[in-house]
């Protein structure tokens, strides 16, 4: 029977990553360390590009993703009986409680974007200049209740509505430690997805974010004792379409 490797710790084994591809963590560069948290966590002084991570951990994912949805139901005014059709009868989700929840994902991912463009900001007045690029990087490295399709969706709908501006160039949705599948029988791919607030800065910036992610996930590969296969995607739609199967 096949067993997933050990999940690695994402932030440590990234910050890691990030020294081997020639990068460096702000934090080495402040000598007051008080001012950290207002900082992004990298700079790439080569591509001119500082860098954000955050991660999705514990927005419907992972272990506690029940207690949330049940959570929701209690506040939307839904039943007890209404829970227990989801989990033993299959049955609907009630209106209330999925408008909620969907809020609720919304607001989440929502909370780490302002946080990460509000270091991003400080980093680049600090450590780069005006054509300096700011990149957020997404991990989503717990597996999400409602799939990854929904978080790359409600991801990039909160990026176009709100936050497409020179502060947020691009983001990078990526999935350590959990596999997508393009069918649910299909074989696993490691996952790297990127989008970017308009047309020129992807011309700019995208030759140097799929170095990255390809670095990256041979990098992870390495680490946990298999490489999944690399996709070269190219289109949202096809981000989508492979994360449809979970």
């Amino acid at each position: 029977m096949f067993e997933r490797p050990e999940p690695l710790p994402v932030e440590a084994t990234f910050d890691a990553f990030v020294e081997e591809f020639g990068g460096k963590k702000i934090s080495d560069l402040i000598t007051n360390k008080s001012r950290m948290p207002q900082n992004a966590d990298y700079i790439f002084e080569k591509y001119n590009v500082v860098a954000e991570l955050k991660t999705l951990e514990g927005i419907y994912s992972g272990p506690n993703a029940m207690k949330q949805v049940s959570q929701a139901y209690i506040d939307s005014g839904c039943t007890g009986s209404d829970l227990m059709g989801l989990l033993w009868r299959r049955e609907q989700m009630p209106e209330a409680a999925a408008v909620l929840i969907k809020l609720r994902i919304r607001r989440s991912i929502e909370q780490r974007i302002k946080q990460a463009r509000k270091q991003l900001k400080k980093s680049k007045t600090a450590f780069g200049s005006s054509d300096t690029r700011c990149l957020i990087l997404i991990a989503m490295d717990q597996q999400p209740l409602f799939g990854h399709q929904t978080m790359l969706f409600n991801l990039a709908k909160i990026m176009g509505d709100n936050y497409a501006d020179e502060h947020t160039d691009g983001v990078v949705y990526f999935n350590p430690n959990i596999p997508t599948k393009i069918h649910q029988d299909s074989m696993e791919f490691s996952g790297w997805y990127p989008f970017y607030r308009d047309d020129d800065v992807n011309a700019e910036l995208s030759a140097f974010v799929n170095q990255l992610g390809s670095r990256w996930l041979k990098f992870h590969g390495s680490h946990i004792g298999e490489t999944n296969p690399i996709l070269e995607l190219e289109t949202f739609a096809e981000m989508t379409a492979v994360l449809d199967g979970r």
